[in-house]
């Protein structure tokens, strides 16, 4: 273990601008003036707001709200999206909600639900919150009826907070986003805010999309406004919180047994699996009850369970994962962290504790590198950059992504003709960058995947020859691109939660690398538990096209890609033998390399020891699984 400092860090002010000095702020970080100026009279429709953790972003939204007829702001999960909900309710700013649970409609449905809550909300709120998600859905064509996109007709502002969050996949819907969105707005502002901003990102607007961005970042200034705190730091190498599991936990209980007050949070464990965080849980139920009594967890798991609800809970101590760390705003003095793995994410975590006060800060997995000795934070800062891999994105890849989403949204808009639809066409087909080349890629598999013999049908080839099981898999690699994120195949499940079982929907392929299906009981929820050995039996999985070729799926997620993806170029070579194939094998390869199969396919069937699970993903919904016990 090595113990080192991180010194405070302040920031520079100036007398403020007067919408801040109106608030009540006796001075301003200098980077909160420059917004403020920008959003008064600058002329880039897109800003760029670089500042620290803690350094007061979300200050300088509440002018954009104030300014503008409609501003929508955007967050990238639902518990931020909360928490500020109850920040801007608290400054008297009325604000709606839009998410999955306001919008319970489908099709033709929902999207009036959609224009209707933005016609209704637009006079009698100053602001509308949301997720990306649903303004991708509407892009991608996933409500029908009448002009989904007229929703973004609505908003002259838009903000995206802790933009850094998102990956490539969810990044090129973004960027798709705020193409649309400058194209509709005679002056639009976007706000793109981060501590630890892609910068890629950024730089694929100004090239790639050929938008004017105005870069505002936070100065540090010794003599300035104080935001972060001295940092005891003791680092250890090539460990996981839950390796040091006893040792924590004596610390913690020494941390209970030394105050009196336990409601506000002041310990924070964040962890990088939330199988680990719900072992450690687990740990502190049947060995350290009293710790237990005062702390909470929120990971992935957690998200989805009704019985976990943060905001109506005391307690002392927080476990959670990168799931639940993203706007952590409590005076965090004690802080266990894995080392994440890049440097932005490094800094989000570690900026969580510090910042109302002095902190002590362990770090595990963090091996040696150019950190060790005592420095200020911004020097800090500097040493993990330097150290850690970076996060940003290949521009090549980032393009083809964008290019793909664009294309895809108008393919299945192809039996439309309406104006709105046109519309969308000549915004992409004219500014967006490889949008010709993966439209026509699309139209080519979508043609030949129609020369499939459909029975005693014609057809060039038959059901199960290499080529149409390649434009089968293919066109349902398609589908990933519906929606932000990608797919995934949630179920509901019943998981060990220390004194209780936890009710969730969760990823069933990530559940069922670190759980056995214990029961099943009569709603179809699956009922979770670690094997005797403490080691997950072996799961397979059967994807559409290849039923036949078994798929190991008791793996790392990487370890599962890398298989995938060797298989899919070999089918792709085997498949480019055949001349009369029509569909460019050069761009089939490009295709998958692009993207994260794991990310794009979901199994037509998973297969455990004892269970055998099929999956109905043709609906218009949420996939559907039938569990069934298997007969040994």
């Amino acid at each position: 273990m090595t113990e080192f400092e991180v010194d405070g860090a302040s920031l520079a002010t100036e007398p403020p601008q007067p919408p801040l000095e109106e608030r009540g702020f006796e001075y301003a970080r200098a980077f909160q003036n420059r917004v403020i100026e920008w959003i008064q009279n600058g002329t880039d429709p897109i800003s760029v707001v670089r500042a620290p953790t803690g350094a007061g972003k979300t200050a300088t939204f509440y002018e954009l709200i104030e300014s503008r007829d409609m501003t929508l702001l955007v967050y990238p999960t639902n518990a931020l999206l909360r928490q500020q909900r109850e920040r801007f309710e608290d400054d008297d700013v009325d604000v709606a909600v839009l998410n999955a649970n306001t919008l319970d409609g489908h099709g033709h449905e929902r999207t009036e639900q959609l224009l209707s809550f933005v016609n209704k909300y637009a006079t009698d709120y100053d602001a509308v919150l949301t997720n990306p998600d649903i303004l991708q859905a509407a892009i991608q064509d996933m409500y029908l009826g009448s002009d989904p996109m007229r929703f973004f007709n609505k908003f002259d502002a838009i903000v995206y907070d802790e933009f850094h969050f998102y990956d490539a996949l969810s990044v090129s819907g973004l960027l798709l986003q705020i193409k649309i969105i400058e194209e509709r707005q005679p002056d639009p502002k976007i706000l793109l805010a981060s501590a630890t901003p892609n910068e890629e990102f950024v730089r694929f607007l100004r090239e790639r999309i050929g938008l004017t961005v105005r870069d505002i970042d936070s100065e540090y200034d010794s003599d300035g406004d104080q935001f972060r705190y001295r940092m005891f730091v003791r680092r250890h190498e090539d460990r996981k919180i839950i390796d040091c599991r006893d040792e924590i936990a004596t610390e913690l209980q020494d941390k209970i047994d030394a105050v009196d007050d336990y409601d506000e949070p002041q310990i924070v464990l964040v962890f990088n699996s939330a199988k680990d965080s719900n072992d450690f849980h687990d740990f502190l139920y049947r060995e350290y009850p009293t710790v237990f009594e005062h702390t909470a967890k929120d990971n992935g798991f957690d998200t989805n369970d009704e019985s976990v609800d943060l905001d109506e809970t005391n307690f002392y101590i927080l476990n959670t994962t990168s799931k639940g760390e993203v706007g952590l705003d409590y005076d965090i003095t004690t802080l266990y962290m894995e080392k994440p793995f890049t440097a932005s994410a490094f800094l989000q975590r570690f900026g969580r504790a510090g910042r109302q006060s002095e902190a002590t800060v362990d770090i595990y997995g963090l091996g040696q590198g150019p950190w060790g000795e005592d420095v200020d934070f911004p020097t800090f800062a500097e040493q993990i950059y330097e150290g850690l891999e970076s996060t940003q994105m290949n521009q090549s890849r980032l393009a083809d992504l964008v290019g793909f989403r664009a294309a895809y949204a108008i393919t299945e808009r192809e039996e439309s003709s309406s104006w709105f639809n046109q519309e969308l066409r000549e915004d992409f087909e004219t500014n967006i960058d490889r949008y010709d080349r993966w439209y026509g890629f699309i139209q080519a598999v979508n043609a030949e995947y129609e020369e499939i013999k459909d029975g005693f049908g014609p057809g060039k080839y038959q059901q199960n020859s290499p080529e149409a099981k390649l434009l089968e898999f293919t066109k349902e690699c398609f589908k990933t691109f519906r929606g932000l994120r990608g797919r995934s195949l949630s179920a509901s499940i019943k998981y060990p939660r220390g004194d209780q079982l936890g009710v969730t929907t969760y990823d069933l392929s990530t559940t069922l690398r670190n759980y056995d299906i214990v029961d099943v009981d009569d709603n179809n929820t699956l009922v979770l538990g670690l094997s005797d050995d403490d080691t997950p039996s072996v799961v397979t999985a059967r994807l559409p096209a290849y039923e036949t070729e078994p798929t190991k799926y008791d793996q790392s997620t990487k370890a599962i890609e890398e298989l995938l993806q060797t298989k899919i170029h070999r089918h792709i070579d085997q498949t480019g033998l055949n001349e009369e194939f029509s569909v460019s094998t050069e761009l089939l390869h490009r295709f998958f390399e692009t993207i994260r199969i794991v990310d794009a396919i979901i199994p037509s069937r998973i297969t455990t020891s004892t269970y055998d699970i099929e999956i109905d993903s043709d609906t218009n919904g949420p996939p559907e699984i039938n569990v069934q016990a298997r007969q040994i």
